[in-house]
């Protein structure tokens, strides 16, 4: 019994079909019935009743499924291990983020640098606007992502870790000058993130302006954050966004307006259930006590 047949056997069970089955895993279909064949001899039983027709799996074919199952992961993690020792590292973690995830995932990753500091971290800033979770084919052992943005898939656990709410983003000294209830803040010239950088973010602004009846002046949308933040502080305009860190610099020049608690951005960190890395394990048990504790 080797890895080949039971991902045959996977495949075959997944979609009763020997050819959908080869091709998926880029085989002849020749090479996929041998596998099946080898397999049920192995095993003494027959796996599939199969006629020119159709494929159903035998009631020992059910069965072994599970059993499959976790053998296919035991080969997984196992490669995994190997490859993260053999790299010269005791561990590499990858994470994709948005920026309003920055405080949550810096307070992790201090916790874990103190406490795993030969293990590498890849961080990767991803766009709003961006699908990013594959199941088939995943380069990071986390997602903090926006809670709407996440996968509805039973391959992947998801944790809700803040709330951020959004603010109107003004000049600094603006309020000295002008009045910065909403029936004042509504004249102003507006920009924005773009729909495309951040449909979330994007939704929550129209439905705030709807909900007031006015319709925005955008005088520029950007794809990315610094960007609007440099044009508010010139005071070309003003802007709406969550509040990503109370410390963050580039918030010195710039007054900021809380909106009512109804417009805000959830966020949440998503990780495949398989959680094949060790070092992803270790992270995992970080994020769920700093969770906790706040």
């Amino acid at each position: 019994m080797h890895l080949n047949q039971i991902k045959s056997f996977l495949s075959v069970s997944k979609m009763l079909n020997f050819t959908n089955a080869a091709r998926q895993n880029g085989v002849p279909q020749s090479t996929i019935s041998r596998h099946i064949n080898d397999l049920e001899q192995q095993l003494g039983v027959k796996l599939f009743y199969r006629t020119k027709r159709d494929v159903q799996l035998t009631a020992e074919g059910r069965t072994f499924i599970p059993y499959a199952q976790e053998i296919l992961e035991a080969a997984r993690k196992g490669s995994y291990a190997v490859k993260q020792l053999h790299d010269g590292a005791e561990g590499r973690l990858s994470i994709a983020t948005v920026t309003t995830s920055d405080t949550f995932l810096k307070e992790c990753l201090k916790t874990f640098g103190l406490a795993y500091p030969n293990i590498v971290v890849d961080i990767t800033y991803v766009s709003g606007g961006d699908v990013l979770i594959d199941e088939n084919d995943d380069p990071y052992d986390f997602h903090f992502l926006y809670t709407d943005m996440l996968p509805d898939s039973d391959e992947f656990d998801m944790l809700e870790i803040h709330t951020d709410q959004l603010n109107f983003i003004l000049p600094a000294d603006f309020s000295k000058k002008n009045n910065t209830d909403i029936q004042s803040l509504r004249k102003q010239k507006f920009i924005i993130l773009s729909e495309e950088e951040n449909p979330i973010l994007y939704m929550q602004i129209m439905n705030f302006c709807r909900t007031h009846r006015f319709s925005p002046s955008i005088i520029n949308q950007f794809n990315d954050i610094r960007s609007v933040i440099l044009s508010v502080s010139a005071g070309l305009g003003i802007s709406i966004l969550p509040r990503m860190l109370p410390d963050d610099p580039s918030y010195c020049d710039l007054e900021i307006v809380p909106i009512d608690d109804n417009y805000c951005l959830g966020c949440a960190v998503a990780w495949k259930k398989s959680l094949l890395n060790p070092a992803a394990s270790l992270f995992l048990d970080i994020i769920k006590k700093f969770k906790s504790s706040i």
